[in-house]
């Protein structure tokens, strides 16, 4: 019997395709972790809780809108060249905003650099944010079964190399010139080099075949296909569930969790280096934060498949959560060295908390709102970040901890009740998820 579409794409021989495919993925999730670093590594120097939340409008309206679109009208590929382009032009507002600064770093913080700033980061969050939900698409509709989970969470984990490599150029210019201006120009060199990269191999990419198919372009989607398939096909493990799921259950689950894991990840990534350290340590606390959290996304992909997801999901969040316990008791003596390792620990289960999302939410969802769904269960977290962000300015550093703990300790029970209630995704194709 001929094999579908989908099932060729689920039992493709990994080809010089997939790897094209992963290195695009790879690049586009570099660009978010440099593009999302900069308001909080120049933050010292703009020193204005709002512009921390400056990005967060825009992360709102990329995840929702260029999702929706790539779902309806533009398909996968086609967005990417649209987000490249957003933050592109961002990039080139940044390095305008130095330029009209000379070499003078209070110039940066006000008119027109200042504004400058705001826009370039804005169209920055606002392409790489709305590519994110499309990209995880991308990948589940379009890498082998056998492959599909690790590279759902080794893609990813360039976010956390991109925010780690921003936040050593950062750490290194700044130390060197003691100016927010090289420092931010520095950044932009970075991102520059990172877009040249990614124009280059997505013009290379095939569509989703899986989207085409949806869109009722099967001629089209057979060519694509031919592209991926070319080395031939596999027997592949295949699993089926035994147990349906509603559509808003597994939204809440997705949702709950992402507020558990974004906020945690961005508060002691970023934010807790803002509030309560120099100006000189606040890259270096970020560039450990990941750090840890790039070291622990080769170990999250490499055991993706190797242990069911539930269980995968009920560590990650009960770890998070246990992991918090030394940190809050370090704030009544606080010790850096001590700081940074306990920084790491927990950044490794923040990473896993991460990956079992990103392996979650594009196979949970339905084929025909995929993207546009990820997007909208983003909703949650960054909406609750944002209010978080300028909540916890007015805490101590205990209650900061305190307040991560309990978000760690939500995202524990969701995981808890789900290892109960919910299902295993590995080695299950899209297609049986929906039936």
């Amino acid at each position: 019997m001929e094999k579908s579409i989908e099932r060729l794409i689920d039992t493709a021989k990994w080809t010089s395709i997939h790897s094209l495919m992963f290195a695009s993925l790879a690049i586009g999730y570099f660009m978010w972790g440099v593009i999302a670093s900069i308001a909080p590594l120049i933050y010292p120097n703009i020193n204005s809780v709002l512009f921390l939340l400056t990005p967060t409008f825009a992360t709102l309206a990329g995840n929702l809108a260029l999702s929706l679109f790539s779902d309806k009208k533009l398909g996968r590929k086609t967005t990417f060249f649209i987000t490249m382009s957003l933050y592109s032009v961002g990039t080139i507002l940044l390095v305008l905003a130095s330029v009209l600064a000379g070499f003078s770093t209070d110039n940066l913080a006000k008119f027109p650099s200042l504004i400058l700033i705001i826009l370039g980061i804005v169209l920055g969050i606002f392409g790489v944010e709305g590519e994110v939900p499309v990209m995880l698409s991308y990948t589940a509709e379009m890498m082998p079964l056998k492959y599909r989970d690790m590279m759902l969470v080794l893609a990813p984990n360039f976010d956390n190399i991109g925010a780690m490599v921003a936040a050593l150029v950062g750490y290194l210019t700044y130390s060197l010139s003691n100016s927010f201006i090289i420092e931010l120009l520095a950044l932009t060199v970075v991102a520059i080099l990172g877009i040249v990269t990614a124009v280059i191999i997505r013009l290379l990419l095939p569509e989703s075949v899986r989207w085409l198919a949806t869109k009722g372009d099967i001629n089209k989607a057979k060519i694509e296909a031919s592209k991926v398939v070319k080395d031939g096909t596999t027997e592949a493990k295949e699993v089926n569930v035994n147990k349906k799921l509603s559509l808003g259950s597994r939204y809440a689950f997705l949702a709950i969790i992402g507020l558990s894991q974004y906020l945690t990840y961005g508060l002691m990534a970023f934010v807790v280096a803002d509030y309560y350290f120099s100006s000189s340590q606040t890259p270096f606390i970020i560039f450990i934060a990941n750090l840890g959290a790039s070291i622990s996304g080769f170990i999250a992909a490499y055991i993706a498949n190797k242990i069911r997801t539930r269980i995968f999901a009920l560590i990650s969040y009960v770890g998070g959560s246990l992991s918090m316990i030394p940190i809050l008791y370090l704030t009544t003596n606080f010790n850096f060295g001590m700081f940074y390792s306990l920084l790491i620990v927990n950044m490794l289960f923040s990473e896993f908390s991460w990956a079992i999302r990103t392996i979650y939410e594009p196979v949970l969802m339905p084929k025909k709102l995929r993207a546009f769904m990820i997007g909208l269960i983003r909703l949650v977290p960054i909406t609750a970040y944002a209010i978080s962000t300028y909540v916890t300015q007015s805490f101590n550093l205990t209650n900061y901890i305190l307040y991560n703990t309990i978000l760690w300790l939500i995202g524990g029970i969701a995981t808890i009740i789900w290892y109960f209630k919910g299902i295993d995704t590995n080695y299950v194709s899209l297609e049986e998820v929906e039936r």
